[in-house]
């Protein structure tokens, strides 16, 4: 349980900051921009966190409401075409996860585009939701990354935020399943998107296993990110680093400082 796959795609084992891109809403959904300015944004966002001097950017369509836990083929197309120009473009490693948990889209729109990375919200755990049931099968899920893109990192959430466990269970004892079944590295998060993860749940995760990458999913800014990464050994970052839905180079390399 090392952290040399982490190493190999980010250049480092600690102080791993990854920026998101939020798409805007994609082909079939309501409020979609257009091709051009769906690529022209990720873009953007691409290049702030790049100077800024991030290590990864992950590819989201958050905005495709209301969520399903699977994506239709208009929307897998579209998330796919603008990938592509971000892979292609970029100087950092690029994750894709394809909301709400569509593990089979992330993991072939990552092998299509070349992404280095994949991120699943829901991968050993039984949840509920308001937007219903999840309880993936990790067999299924690591059989078909290593059938099709084995080299690709798949980062997991434990009892990630806005869903609820159906039968409980300790954090770390979700932590230990997903290491056992597969996952390359665990993330931690608390109640929503932009609040603080609680410390007190990265440590019990890093207590029983201190040598496995441990990234903090939400909430991290420029007050608590040293604190945050004197225990986890990285963290996803989209509300803190953001002026609106786009990512502010500015905010990013201010929250980048704080690790200088």
């Amino acid at each position: 349980m090392d952290k040399s796959k982490i190493a190999r795609v980010f250049g480092k084992k600690h102080n791993i900051l990854i920026g998101m891109i939020h798409l805007p809403p994609l082909m079939s959904v309501a409020g979609f921009p257009g091709m051009d300015r769906s690529v022209a944004k990720a873009l953007a966002d691409l290049r702030a966190l790049e100077v800024a001097g991030f290590d990864g950017a992950l590819i989201e369509n958050d905005d495709d409401k209301p969520h399903t836990e699977f994506a239709n083929n208009a929307q897998v197309a579209s998330f796919t075409a603008i990938a592509n120009e971000v892979c292609q473009k970029a100087k950092i490693p690029i994750g894709v996860q394809m909301m709400l948990n569509d593990w089979q889209a992330s993991l072939a729109i990552a092998k299509a585009v070349g992404a280095s990375f994949t991120r699943l919200d829901v991968f050993v755990d039984h949840v509920t939701c308001e937007w219903g049931e999840i309880n993936p099968d990790p067999r299924k899920i690591v059989a078909y990354k290593e059938k099709i893109c084995p080299g690709v990192l798949l980062l997991t959430d434990l009892q990630v935020k806005y869903k609820k466990m159906v039968k409980s269970r300790s954090l770390s004892d979700s932590a230990a399943l997903a290491i056992k079944s597969g996952s390359d590295g665990l993330i931690v998060t608390g109640e929503a998107t932009g609040k603080e993860t609680p410390i007190e749940k990265v440590v019990e995760v890093k207590k029983r296993f201190p040598d496995f990458p441990v990234f903090i999913g939400a909430g991290i800014n420029t007050k608590n990110i040293r604190d945050q990464f004197k225990i986890a050994d990285g963290a996803i970052v989209g509300t803190s680093i953001k002026n609106g839905n786009k990512i502010s180079y500015h905010k990013a390399r201010l929250l980048k400082s704080r690790l200088l």
